[in-house]
């Protein structure tokens, strides 16, 4: 029990990020090992540097894997690659993971933290609500059938076509930028 309470502690963090109603973004610079992997592919988007370093090394200490690695790299790989990096504990590249899909972003060694940074700042100047409707939407279509995907896709249009958002977007389009932090302050100011 002791040893299974100190993993669900980690499981609560990727449980966190995972159910976080913002976008989370990682930037990964040198190596991400063990539960740093897991940790960087449980966030939303992944902006790392070419020479830095996954690793699923629990196997080169006798262990295997927790933190959701096996699940969140079931996501982006095949059985078989994910099985060899399971198995062998062998480095892969950021480079790697980029052109294997597992990461948003490739940036030269030294800039990962400055576009996750550029690119958290763009996703906040749009539209709150709807960004978290489609962040439980993408999160979700991976175990859904195609029926319960649509039957969840319809709900959450159905509410972001009554928000305010999508009359702000909706007004602005073709004529000018939309601005949803112009309605986060208003609806801050009529809340206090």
């Amino acid at each position: 029990p002791e040893r299974r309470a100190g993993i669900e502690s980690l499981h609560d963090m990727i449980r966190s990020l995972r159910d976080c109603g913002k976008p989370v973004i990682a930037a990964v610079e040198g190596a991400a090992a063990g539960a740093g992997l897991s940790i960087a592919l449980a966030c939303d988007m992944l902006v790392t540097a070419r020479n830095a370093s996954f690793s699923v090394a629990y196997v080169k200490v006798g262990l295997s894997p927790d933190g959701g690695a096996t699940a969140f790299l079931s996501g982006v790989l095949s059985r078989q690659l994910m099985t060899e990096l399971c198995l062998t504990g062998r480095p892969v590249t950021g480079e790697r993971m980029h052109a294997l899909g597992a990461a948003n972003r490739l940036v030269e060694p030294g800039s990962a933290l400055s576009e996750a940074v550029a690119l958290a700042q763009s996703l906040a100047a749009g539209p709150e609500r709807a960004i978290a409707r489609i962040k439980r939407l993408c999160r979700q279509a991976g175990g859904n059938t195609v029926e319960a995907q649509l039957d969840l896709e319809a709900d959450y249009m159905a509410e972001s076509l009554g928000d305010d958002e999508s009359a702000e977007g909706i007004n602005a389009f073709d004529k000018r930028a939309a601005d949803f932090s112009a309605l986060r302050r208003a609806s801050e100011a009529t809340s206090h």
